[in-house]
């Protein structure tokens, strides 16, 4: 049976496609490897797949169930210092639920891998099917995907739905958000983990992380190492003389710049996807069989991820994805050319910056702007008096941080005001100023720069490192099973415990939250995150690198034209790591340029809402969760590809804080969350003209 609804396609894709597929009449029993070059697209280098009988393990929650999904503490492994793939699957898999965070913010209530259209799901969640990986190149080269077909796979109405990893997250990072939306509504779920992901390489002690996510010595691992940093045995014991203990990870040492190829990584998952299903389930199938269009594809994601997603949608010219669904995309778009961006009638002070730039200036600002928050998160932490120090060295003759003029008429006192009001003028929102200390990562913009850059670990690029240290901050090696666990761990940086280390420090090379400025005392690591802000900006300071990076750079731009793909883009305005003015508003208005109709793509903006949707004690009474209208937008999109619905205007959802006191806020309810409106009220719906987004206040 045909999909209902189908866009756009290339009339040469389909056959072109399926003359490359084979096929077989049932799908495996049991694990097995599975010859790459059998049927599969000719860039997968390596396969296999396990079958999963919903009972002793699964697809959904690795044999956890729901009620294990929501314990404390991930799954321990047998053997700490020696994981099993399979365990680490079940601890990525874990974490990637969220369950053990607690109910009080809705997530396994409201929303979640356990609620399906607002109810809850029966039974314990286990489903059963077959899973594949497989690689597409190798080494820092390689992508990672995983492709779960479940056993009640709709094949007389097929759907894949595709699931790029957010952050620098590994390949099970979207299991508990899209993959559950789409097991539950019986499609197939294509996961990629973008090229980046938790490889990494030890340069002390030479273990690194192959592609099941085992760990092991990298002359032993040989060709199935995820990541290399690339170095000689001499250039090796030389680095770890002179800097011992280090790490290389992936997505900032490959070398690589896997941003430039996160839509065709997406897409390429697709396509693994199709050729699976076509190979491996063609027993009742559509005649046609499993073909761009036969089976609906939706292609989404959160914030790198979502980036990701909307990546896929440009980057798609045949018609393989039906539909993008994002939340919080991080996205570096193209020049605005005179789009722009209004708030509340008054045009924003700053629109459409790539990451790397408004990061960048934001890890200068924000110890200096996190003095004017004393009740903010994490506050306690902060050394007020480098922090002081901090807003000092602001003070110049750079106008995008604080002009002696203005300092010298705050006073010392109200340069933490400046500093504020220098986020607010970068295109932060002025309510941000309670999110920015725990926002503030210099990590961030240290790891694009290098990516961007195509830099080695070896280049220490700005000085900085990875390490693991101890209490006073010296690198120190790391324990067999902190790299062991990192599959399951990882946030896509070097393997926990490890932090950034800042190599010129005058004491020495020490974490970079304790770093020393020239005068000895703590200072936030000024040197290295100016740096970071020198070649974001393109200075002349350092010229070779900030050229590399801006080409990195550029090779990333997104443009608007999802070539009249229907796309539904969800953001919270209270963002403070992908703010909206930099991301998903001015993208509504390169998309207005495309020309490909009215009504393709709508974006919800949720007030009281920010990057995460963390309810520890001060998020819990001030912030609604962005997750429950991520699966929102799914249901949305879902109806309007499978019932020829209309996609709701392009609006802002006004929620209600939990209230009440910091730890001790009340359970959120449907009340705190209205959905997303069909019509949505004049006043708070999201208009475009001349080339202007004009967002409600």
């Amino acid at each position: 049976m045909p999909k209902p609804l189908r866009l756009r396609r290339s009339a040469a894709l389909a056959p072109l496609l399926a003359a490359a597929l084979t096929a077989a009449l049932a799908p495996p029993a049991t694990a097995a490897p599975a010859a790459p070059r059998a049927g599969l697209p000719s860039y997968i280098s390596a396969l296999s797949s396990v079958r999963y009988d919903g009972a002793d393990d699964d697809l959904l929650t690795a044999g956890l169930g729901f009620s294990g999904l929501r314990a404390a503490a991930p799954p321990a492994p047998a053997d700490p210092d020696r994981p099993t793939a399979a365990e680490l699957r079940r601890q990525a898999i874990w974490a990637s639920a969220g369950l053990y965070a607690g109910s009080g913010g809705g997530l396994g209530r409201l929303y979640g891998p356990n609620v399906d259209r607002g109810r809850p799901v029966p039974g314990d969640g286990k489903v059963a099917g077959v899973e594949y990986r497989a690689v597409a190149g190798s080494g820092s080269h390689s992508v990672s995907f995983v492709v779960q077909v479940p056993d009640d796979f709709d094949r007389s109405r097929p759907c894949v739905v595709a699931a790029p990893a957010s952050g620098l997250g590994g390949v099970y990072n979207m299991v508990g958000t899209a993959g559950a939306w789409g097991l539950h509504r019986r499609c197939a779920v294509a996961y990629t983990d973008k090229g980046m992901g938790p490889a990494f390489d030890d340069l002390h002690s030479g273990t690194v992380m192959a592609y099941d996510g085992t760990t092991g010595p990298r002359a032993q691992t040989a060709d199935r190492a995820a990541f290399d940093a690339g170095l000689s045995d001499a250039e090796r014991a030389r680095f770890d003389a002179e800097r011992p203990y280090r790490v290389a990870y992936k997505m900032a040492h490959a070398k690589t710049n896997p941003q430039a190829t996160w839509g065709r990584d997406v897409l390429r998952s697709v396509e693994l996807a199709l050729a699976l299903l076509d190979r491996d389930w063609r027993r009742g199938a559509p005649r046609a069989g499993y073909t761009p269009a036969t089976t609906t594809v939706i292609a989404t994601g959160v914030s790198n991820g979502g980036g990701a997603a909307v990546a896929a949608g440009e980057d798609d010219h045949g018609g393989l994805i039906d539909a993008v669904v994002a939340s919080e995309p991080q996205m570096n778009l193209a020049p605005l050319n005179g789009i722009r961006v209004t708030q509340g009638g008054r045009a924003v002070p700053a629109a459409g910056l790539p990451l790397i730039r408004y990061g960048s200036l934001a890890s200068l600002l924000q110890p200096c702007a996190a003095l004017t928050e004393p009740t903010a998160p994490g506050y306690s932490s902060l050394d007020t008096a480098a922090a002081h120090r901090r807003c000092a060295a602001l003070v110049g003759d750079d106008p995008r941080l604080i002009s002696r003029r203005d300092a010298k008429r705050a006073g010392p006192d109200g340069l933490p005001r400046l500093a504020q009001e220098a986020l607010v003028r970068a295109g932060y929102q002025p309510q941000s100023s309670y999110l920015q200390l725990a926002h503030y990562d210099p990590q961030t913009p240290a790891s694009y720069a290098m990516s961007f850059a195509r830099a080695s670990v070896a280049d220490s690029l700005c000085g900085y490192g990875w390490a693991r240290t101890d209490a006073s901050g010296t690198p120190v090696p790391y324990r067999t099973a902190e790299l062991a666990a990192a599959f399951g761990t990882s946030s896509g940086r070097a393997p926990a415990p490890g932090v950034l280390i800042d190599e010129n420090s005058p004491g020495g090379p020490v974490a970079d939250a304790k770093s020393q400025g020239p005068d000895g005392r703590h200072d936030y690591n000024l040197r290295g995150e100016s740096c970071v802000y020198r070649l974001a900006f393109n200075t002349a300071q350092e010229p070779e690198w900030a050229a590399r990076l801006a080409e990195g750079l550029d090779a990333t731009r997104r443009t608007g034209d999802l070539h009249g793909k229907p796309a539904l883009i969800v953001h919270g305005r209270d963002d403070t790591r992908v703010p909206v003015n930099h991301s998903s508003r001015p993208y509504l208005g390169l998309n207005s340029r495309t020309q490909h109709g009215a009504g393709t793509v709508a974006y919800v903006e949720v007030t009281n809402a920010h990057h995460f949707d963390s309810t520890a004690p001060g998020y819990d009474n001030r912030y609604v969760p962005l997750g429950y209208y991520y699966q929102q937008a799914l249901d949305v999109m879902w109806q309007r590809l499978t019932q020829r619905g209309q996609l709701p205007p392009s609006q802002v959802v006004r929620t209600v804080p939990r209230g009440g006191e910091p730890g001790h806020a009340p359970d959120l309810t449907p009340a705190n969350v209205p959905d997303i409106a069909d019509r949505p009220a004049a006043g708070d719906r999201v208009r475009i003209t001349d080339g202007t987004v004009r967002i409600p206040g």
